[in-house]
């Protein structure tokens, strides 16, 4: 399974097009997007529209990400060592997209070398992130659960990830 690092001590979770098509629309230029999810509001409006998901706090270390949808579970409930529930995602490219949040500095950075691309179903999602140990890897569990429309947000931003 591969891994990545957990540049500036975190990820980001993100659908690329729908990212894109925001950056776009917002007239945000530049490859240096981390500026925008930390000086103005339009971090929390990409976060709570369920276009990328921030996992902050999180020890520096390599980490593999696995997505289960509605009742699947990859990680056992006594693996789990942090859980952070109330997140939405969408996609509109039939992926999930992780990289080290280090790498929104440049975005033209990204490769397919240094993040994690996972396949999911167009449409809204809940989020319910789940870290642990699994098979004596770290390992981030993002737990989909479909919904008919776009679902409440109820996300905390400030959670951190830190785990043994």
């Amino acid at each position: 399974m591969k891994k990545i690092f957990s540049e500036l001590k975190g990820f980001v979770v993100f659908s690329p097009q729908l990212l894109a098509n925001y950056l776009q629309e917002n007239h945000l230029p530049g490859t240096n997007i981390l500026k925008y999810f930390v000086e103005n509001e339009h971090g929390d409006e990409i976060t709570k529209s369920g276009i990328a998901i921030p996992i902050i706090g999180v020890e520096e270390d390599y980490y593999a990400f696995r997505v289960s949808v509605n009742d699947e579970k990859i990680l056992n409930d006594d693996e789990v060592e942090v859980e952070s529930r109330g997140w939405i995602f969408q996609t509109a490219n039939n992926e999930v997209k992780i990289v080290g949040i280090g790498y929104l500095k440049d975005i033209a950075a990204i490769s397919e070398e240094n993040s994690v691309t996972l396949s999911l179903e167009n449409g809204w999602y809940s989020l319910k992130i789940r870290g642990g140990n699994k098979d004596g890897e770290r390992l981030f569990e993002l737990n989909m659960q479909k919904q008919d429309m776009f679902p409440a947000f109820s996300g905390d931003v400030t959670t951190e990830y830190y785990y043994g």
